[in-house]
């Protein structure tokens, strides 16, 4: 959750509910069901303890954790302005350890896969637009040793997918959709929701090259987003 200073953090105020709504809806007809929202609260020194597992009885095997938001795990150590604090409680500790074995790195400036898939994705390190946008600003590919430039009128935002079947100690499948920024990940899950939704049910990791082609001033729906063009740069296919 990210915060301003001095704000209290409330459930209410949880982003990217519109992005999670765009995931529900195909989930309902594979059989799921919504149970609860797991308030990730960001946690405080000062005053809070770190929830264990104890507190998280209620997942079940079966059960499936839908995250639609980017998982901050090198937020703190990179300090870049737009950051989303951790919760630091043991189910987020799990999900990051199983978000470990695809992404070395990630942050909102900077995500770096995993040498296992980098070596097979053509472009395996990226930095982006923290301004304005968040559109892809330089990248890597498994043999570079230095940045490739993105040209300035290239709207190409990179994005990410990730069904696993659990995560350590939980047993729980988890599924991440996410982009680098609210935009970017709202119509992201809308084009999984419309092109991909076999996705859903099948353990793998995806990452693509989304061109929204220009978002509208003020758009009432989404429909815009269905013209957006989707080249897939990595589909590995999770036992």
């Amino acid at each position: 959750m990210p915060l301003r200073y001095g704000e209290e953090p409330k459930p209410f105020k949880t982003r990217d509910g519109a992005a999670f709504c765009e995931l529900t809806a195909p989930l309902g007809k594979l059989g799921y069901e919504y149970g609860h929202m797991i308030y990730n609260r960001p946690f405080n020194p000062k005053k809070d303890t770190e929830l264990g597992k104890e507190h998280f009885q209620f997942l079940k095997p079966d059960d499936l954790i839908v995250l639609s938001t980017r998982p901050p795990l090198d937020d703190a150590r990179h300090g870049d302005k737009k950051q989303m604090l951790e919760s630091r409680t043991h189910l987020e500790q799990q999900v990051f350890k199983e978000c470990r074995k695809f992404l070395a790195v990630c942050a909102r400036s900077h995500v770096q896969l995993t040498e296992e898939f980098g070596a097979k994705c053509e472009k395996a390190d990226f930095v982006f637009h923290q301004h304005k946008s968040a559109r892809l600003k330089y990248y890597k590919g498994p043999e570079d040793l230095k940045n490739r430039g993105v040209p300035k009128k290239a709207d190409i935002n990179i994005v990410f997918f990730l069904r696993t079947r659990s995560i350590p100690h939980y047993r729980c499948g988890l599924l991440l959709a996410f982009g680098m920024g609210g935009w970017e990940t709202l119509i992201w899950n809308r084009v999984i929701r419309t092109k991909f939704p076999e996705w859903l049910n099948r353990p793998a990791f995806i990452v693509a090259e989304l061109n929204t082609g220009g978002i509208p001033d003020r758009p009432v729906t989404l429909e815009f987003a269905d013209q957006s063009k989707v080249r897939i740069l990595l589909e590995h296919v999770l036992k």
